[in-house]
């Protein structure tokens, strides 16, 4: 009572702001600022603001945080249908089957482009609700006023763009209150998280996730190999393996693995990989990051042939988790499982850069360059 009346919450108000957060009965709660995040949003979407923007770092449970709040307005009735959307379809099952469970029949993933209004929350794939073509944007079937609430997970994606198509999906359910969830912010001359959503209602960082212990600290190794660093020249009139001459200039790390292909490159980035682990551990789980689909099946293979008795006892001690790989997809639950010792290494290239919840990964291999200081945060 004294809350309420120190926040001047309306009978209405109060409803939402004091309604409790979802038990398990197991014991599991929200970390100290997976509360700040929560209460500070339905406290504000209790005051009626309707652009909301939470920025916690990779790792500290965004998802997690945003059932409890959709568990609260949804329970207390201020929010009664809710768009949650994602831009990988493994966010979206994980999200499913993990953090959303109790939502249970009420929620549905929206598949096949087909519409069923009878649900209350819906996991959506931006893709899935938006195209080129006008009769591919599905989420027009929907009324304008359909939503009362939509979440916008790794907002720093596509909605911070005007012209994105995601955006039209948030202007076109403008009259929703709309929460965007992000790691890394993107603030640009042409990309703004801020304009759109306004200032972070609260921002729990890297650095301060390590201070807490929630994530881990990390230890850098940097390995220079000599072509990285000089660069490399083909002789002159020199062939490739398939005898096309080779375009005389000086090439380096912008274009390895992209326009020019050094395999000797690749099998001494397994070399001293695999070197690693022999100094630790050779079933430490680890990730290494190719520039793209090819690079990522050659670094397979490079693994492979650099670990050959460990591959010859377990053939998917090296797997390749990639977007066009169906068996290598389904093992990535398995990759992320505790419980499961195999596979040991995963070599992809976009699949897992964001949010796959890989808890015993002790290390990770970037064996691409990357440009963007987001996409390394959320590596």
């Amino acid at each position: 009572a004294r809350l309420c009346a120190a926040k001047s919450y309306s009978p209405d108000q109060e409803s939402v702001a004091t309604w409790d957060y979802y038990d398990d009965g197991s014991g599991k709660s929200p970390r100290y600022y997976q509360l700040i995040a929560i209460n500070r949003t339905v406290d504000a979407i209790a005051r009626s603001e309707n652009r909301i923007l939470l920025v916690m770092a990779t790792g500290t449970g965004k998802t997690y945080t945003a059932f409890q709040i959709i568990w609260r307005l949804w329970k207390s009735g201020a929010k009664k249908r809710i768009l949650f959307l994602v831009d990988r379809n493994i966010l979206a099952d994980q999200t499913k089957t993990n953090d959303f469970k109790p939502f249970g029949q009420a929620m549905t993933k929206g598949t096949n482009r087909t519409v069923d209004k009878s649900f209350e929350i819906y996991l959506c794939l931006y893709q899935a609700v938006t195209g080129t073509e006008e009769e591919d944007n599905i989420y027009k079937q929907f009324s304008k006023d359909f939503f009362d609430l939509v979440i916008v997970d790794e907002c720093h994606r596509g909605s911070a763009a005007d012209d994105a198509r995601w955006r039209q999906v948030l202007e076109y359910f403008s009259s929703a209150t709309q929460i965007g969830l992000t790691a890394t912010p993107k603030e640009t001359k042409d990309v703004s998280n801020i304009e759109y959503f306004g200032d972070p209602i609260y921002t729990y960082s890297l650095r301060q996730g390590i201070n807490d212990g929630f994530l881990a600290p990390y230890k850098v190794v940097r390995i220079g190999l000599d072509k990285d660093l000089d660069g490399w020249r083909p002789e002159d009139g020199q062939r490739d393996k398939y005898g096309q001459l080779i375009e005389d200039r000086e090439y380096n790390d912008r274009d390895y693995d992209r326009n020019l292909i050094l395999e000797k490159r690749t099998t001494v980035v397994a070399a001293k990989v695999t070197e690693f682990l022999k100094a630790t551990d050779r079933f430490s789980k680890t990730i290494i990051f190719c520039e793209n689909i090819d690079h990522a099946e050659r670094m397979r293979q490079a693994m492979l042939n650099a670990n050959p008795a460990l591959a010859a006892d377990n053939s998917k001690y090296v797997v390749r988790i990639t977007g066009d790989n169906s068996e290598g997809k389904a093992q990535l639950d398995n990759f992320i499982d505790p419980e499961k010792p195999f596979p040991v290494i995963a070599t992809t290239s976009q699949l897992m850069s964001t949010g796959v919840d890989a808890q015993t990964c002790k290390l990770i291999v970037l064996g691409k360059r990357i440009g963007s200081i987001t996409e390394h945060k959320q590596i």
